[in-house]
């Protein structure tokens, strides 16, 4: 353990170094500061368990200190060692999570007991929170377990309700509000001989991985989980719940990270949007349906689309990243933070930062700062309009800033754009 003392009088934090038998409270360490302002650093750094402060220090006093490792560092423990008998600082204390307020002189005794208990009550937290973190690891473990087995039974029994849909609801609040749904289905069954090789005898690490990878595009945003199907030994299904408009390329973006990250990319089946949760078993079916016919030529995608008709056919890749510049230009003066369009396009961040450099060559913020600056340059043009309007009119608040990227991209300020615009 770590122990902190926190006075501007030298003299006071020696007697506090002698008072203590530190080896018998497990205090190994013990580190000095002489105001509440190096103190907060020397606890955000060194995070020291049992915490002695005075209250009347130059700067930053106690009572401040104490507020600050109320809401900062909880966790530790602080005893009070003052000059003043005053009952205000005493509440104060108490209000702040303090353990023990000690007057000056120090009583050897005093400290050596409120030194003992402020080390009991930590270790007894310490157990109870690594109790509880025990415990929310085995549930985070267990949870997609859990949800392997509620998502199977709704595709087997999807006119089943009470406490099926309650709890999967509870689970996920989306589909609380969910009206149509689709699924998509991974085969296992013809795998690239490089998968097979690398995990004939680690079934479960593939599925795992697999599930992994396609629930971070479906997690955030939430539009969907992926799940091992329990009812065969050669699936995972997606249920789509939202951003059903862009599925295919999401489903296209999975298999892509597929291959980036395994080193292949899998057979997938998309059934059509059908009402939730009556007829989810239907899109399920027609999923596999499209799998059983992929006879046909799939080239790169290995994809296939169950059609509106009881056809299937192969997808074309949407061009979500001409969709995403469109969008960036025709809102390039409101706030577009990659989450965001992330949101807007059902797409992960990741995903769409590596795809939008793939395709354009620059990254998102700065293809934004081009539109930004040609847009700009039209409205230079016009001498009645001010500089910081403009700079507000593309979507910039601070006009400084403004300049700063304006001259990067030109080679000149506003001013001298306007001036000499060609």
């Amino acid at each position: 353990m770590k122990a902190l003392i926190v006075d501007d009088e030298r003299h006071v934090r020696e007697a506090i170094h002698l008072l203590v038998d530190w080896e018998s409270h497990g205090i190994r360490e013990i580190r000095e500061a002489t105001d509440g302002e190096t103190a907060i650093n020397v606890i955000r750094a060194w995070k020291p368990e049992i915490i002695f402060t005075d209250m009347m220090m130059p700067g930053m006093d106690g009572c401040e200190l104490l507020t600050w490792i109320q809401e900062h560092a909880p966790n530790s423990k602080t005893i009070v060692i003052s000059g003043h008998d005053d009952f205000r600082l005493v509440r104060h204390t108490m209000n702040a999570g303090g353990l023990d307020y000690i007057l000056k002189p120090i009583d050897a005794d005093q400290l050596e007991e409120a030194v003992k208990q402020a080390v009991a009550l930590w270790t007894e937290e310490d157990f109870t929170r690594n109790e509880q973190q025990s415990r929310n690891i085995e549930v985070n473990l267990l949870k997609p377990i859990y949800w392997e087995k509620m998502f199977t039974d709704l595709l087997q029994h999807p006119n089943a309700e009470g406490k099926l849909l309650s709890d999967i609801r509870r689970e996920f609040p989306e589909l609380a509000t969910a009206s149509v749904c689709s699924c998509s289905v991974i085969s296992l069954h013809a795998l690239d001989e490089r998968i097979q090789t690398k995990y004939n005898n680690h079934r479960d690490l593939l599925f795992f991985s697999l599930t992994n990878i396609c629930n971070e595009f479906l997690r955030n945003p939430c539009t969907g989980l992926a799940f091992r199907y329990w009812a065969t030994e050669e699936e995972i299904v997606l249920l789509h719940w939202s951003g059903l408009d862009g599925l295919e390329e999401r489903v296209y973006a999975i298999n892509q990270a597929f291959q980036d990250t395994l080193g292949a990319r899998f057979d997938i089946g998309i059934g059509t949007a059908r009402p939730f949760p009556r007829e989810v078993q239907y899109t399920y079916k027609e999923a596999k349906t499209a799998l059983q016919q992929r006879n046909l030529d799939a080239p790169d995608s290995r994809i296939y689309l169950f059609g509106e008709t009881g056809d299937f056919r192969v997808p074309k890749e949407r061009n979500v990243i001409a969709e995403i510049q469109k969008y960036m230009e025709e809102h390039y003066n409101t706030d577009l933070p990659l989450q965001h369009i992330a949101a807007k396009f059902f797409l992960s961040r990741e995903y769409i930062s590596r795809r939008f450099k793939e395709k354009t060559g620059v990254n998102i913020s700065e293809y934004l700062e081009q539109i930004r600056i040609e847009k700009a340059k039209l409205y230079l043009l016009n001498p009645g309009v001010k500089i910081s309007q403009i700079a507000e009119m593309v979507g910039y608040q601070d006009e400084k800033y403004f300049s700063r990227v304006f001259k990067k991209l030109t080679g000149r300020t506003p001013n001298e754009y306007r001036k000499f615009p060609h």
